[in-house]
C-alpha cells in the first residue's frame, strides 16, 4: 500500500511531471499567443486579433493531440463504458444520487414563479414516476426475498426492466432539460437581439418629411400697428378748442 503524500510532496511530483512533459511546451505556446494578442489588440482591431488567437490556439491543440490519438481513443472508450455501466448497472449510491437530483430539480422548478406550467408539470411528474419505479424495485425484491446488494437488481428480468426504464427516463429527462435551457438562454436571446437591432435600423432609415415649407409664417410689424392705432384714436379736445 502506498503511503500518504504530504502537500509539499504532491506539489513536487506534479511540477516534476509537468517539466518533463510536452504539456509545458503547449502551455508556453498558449501564453505566447495570449501575450501577442494583448500586444496587437492595442494597434489592430480587437475582434480580428481575438479570432486569430483562437484559431492559432486550436491549431496548436490539434497538432498536439495528433500525437496522442490512440491514448485519447482508449480514454473515450473507458469513459463511454463507465457511463453505460452507470446507466444500465447502477449501484445503490447512484440510485440515491438520481433521486436527490430529481427532487432538487422538481423543488427548484416549483419554487420559480416564472417557469412555464408545462415545465412545472413535467419536472414534477417525471421525478414522481422515477420514485414509483424505484419503489416497485424495492417491493419486488422484498416480495421475492431477494437480498438488496450491488448486483441484486441484475438477477431478475423484472428488476432489470424496471431499472432500465427508470434510468432511461432520467437520462432522457436531463438531456431534454439541457436542450430546453440552452434554447431559452442562448438561442432565443440571440434571436431577440437580432430583432431589436433590425428594428433600430428600420427606425433610423425612416425619413421625416420637411414640413417647414408647408407652414405659412405670418409676420406682424408692430410699428405699423402702433401707427394705425394712433391714427384711429381721437384725442379728447380741450374746452378752449371746442369753442
Amino acid at each position: 500500500m502506498m503511503k500518504e503524500l504530504s502537500l509539499l510532496q504532491i506539489i513536487k511530483y506534479a511540477v516534476k511531471a509537468l517539466v518533463n512533459s510536452q504539456v509545458l511546451v503547449l502551455i508556453i505556446l498558449e501564453l505566447a499567443i495570449l501575450l501577442l494578442a494583448l500586444a496587437f489588440s492595442k494597434v489592430i482591431n480587437k475582434k480580428l486579433v481575438k479570432n486569430v488567437a483562437i484559431i492559432a490556439s486550436l491549431i496548436i491543440v490539434v497538432f498536439y493531440g495528433i500525437n496522442y490519438v490512440d491514448t485519447l481513443k482508449i480514454f473515450m472508450d473507458n469513459v463511454t463504458t463507465k457511463v453505460m455501466e452507470i446507466i444500465y448497472f447502477p449501484s445503490t449510491l447512484e440510485f440515491l444520487i438520481t433521486m436527490i437530483i430529481s427532487f432538487i430539480i422538481m423543488i427548484v422548478t416549483l419554487a420559480n414563479k416564472n417557469e412555464k406550467t408545462i415545465l412545472k408539470v413535467a419536472n414534477t411528474a417525471i421525478p414522481i414516476t422515477i420514485s414509483f419505479l424505484f419503489l416497485c424495485i424495492i417491493e419486488y425484491m422484498n416480495g421475492a426475498e431477494i437480498e438488496f446488494n450491488e448486483f441484486s437488481v441484475f438477477t431478475e428480468p423484472v428488476l432489470m426492466s424496471l431499472n432500465e426504464l427508470a434510468m432511461g427516463l432520467f437520462v432522457a429527462w436531463i438531456i431534454s432539460l439541457i436542450i430546453y435551457k440552452v434554447d431559452m438562454r442562448v438561442i432565443r436571446k440571440v434571436n431577440v437581439k437580432k430583432i431589436v437591432e433590425s428594428e433600430v435600423l428600420d427606425v433610423e432609415e425612416i425619413t421625416i418629411p420637411d414640413t417647414q415649407e408647408s407652414k405659412n409664417l405670418v409676420t406682424v410689424n408692430l410699428d405699423e400697428l402702433d401707427e394705425e392705432e394712433d391714427e384711429d384714436l381721437e384725442l379728447p379736445k380741450l374746452k378752449s378748442e371746442a369753442k
